[in-house]
């Protein structure tokens, strides 16, 4: 690293920090899903194409992977001091938002009729 300075930190003692933002990278994935799922038209039991199922798994993984490792790249540097734990919360919190109005989702009533759509599905054997 740059300086040298802090390089011994325990990583794993903040952990459930990242928790946090992986949480809040699967909500953005189940949103993207089903905004792909609207648009592509797919209904409950129709067979998808390997490509179909592995882009649905992409955008449901991609943010939870991506969040959960900014997130810790920031925890890091606040652990070593180069950046003060406001800032942490103030930048990553400001990029959820971001993230969050981008797709559309402003508040928790936007979630809620993404799992009232899940939920609205028709039951029964695919």
């Amino acid at each position: 690293m740059a300086d040298g300075a802090g390089e011994n930190i325990d990583e794993s003692k903040n952990d459930v920090l990242d928790v946090i933002w992986m949480i809040l990278g699967a909500i953005v994935g189940v949103v993207l899903v089903t905004k792909y799922v609207q648009f592509a038209r797919l209904t409950h039991g129709e067979k998808v194409s390997v490509e179909q199922g592995i882009f649905a798994l992409g955008l449901f993984v991609a943010p939870c992977i991506l969040s959960t490792r900014i997130a810790e790249i920031f925890r890091i540097e606040a652990l070593r001091g180069r950046m003060s734990w406001g800032t942490y919360w103030t930048v990553l919190s400001g990029m959820a938002a971001s993230i969050f109005t981008f797709l559309g989702v402003t508040g928790i009533d936007d979630i809620v009729q993404v799992l009232e759509y899940w939920s609205s599905l028709p039951k029964g054997s695919p």
